[in-house]
């Protein structure tokens, strides 16, 4: 009888540190791994984006990816003139303005112009948006 009471003590104290180990490797959770935060440096300046195409929110859709992409989106509208471009326009009105390579790089577009004599002081750059926008956006049809 002695023998099977060492048995049983050896053995619960063989169970004790096994179910402190498995109790340990559950508790402990993995940190959760901070994403690496991606901070958009704002462009100085103002952009202006005027609609014209003739597609319904195509300048509210322009002005979030402007946005996204670290410039101050002063308007977002029909074109005035209701124009109908085939191709997207930038008219850049301040010819030293910083975030001029920058806007191109986010608008797939060759055609940039810049103004020696600009129309408006309150504005960087005014994007004539074209039917092409959703390529110069560089969206995929079905978004």
């Amino acid at each position: 009888m002695q023998k099977d009471r060492n048995f049983y003590i050896t053995l619960m104290f063989a169970k004790v540190p096994f179910l402190l180990m498995v109790l340990f490797f559950f508790a402990c959770e993995e940190e959760p791994t901070a994403k690496a935060e991606v901070r958009i440096e704002p462009v100085p300046g103002q952009i202006a984006v005027l609609n014209s195409c003739g597609v319904f929110g195509a300048a509210e859709e322009t002005k979030k990816v402007l946005r996204a992409n670290g410039f101050d989106v002063l308007s977002a509208q029909s074109d005035p003139l209701w124009a109908n471009y085939e191709e997207t326009i930038v008219a850049i009105r301040n010819p030293h303005w910083v975030g001029h390579d920058r806007l191109k790089a986010v608008l797939d577009t060759k055609n940039f112009i810049v103004l020696q004599d600009p129309l408006s002081g309150d504005v960087s750059a005014t994007v004539f948006l074209g039917s092409d926008y959703k390529k110069v956006l560089k969206i995929k049809r079905g978004q």
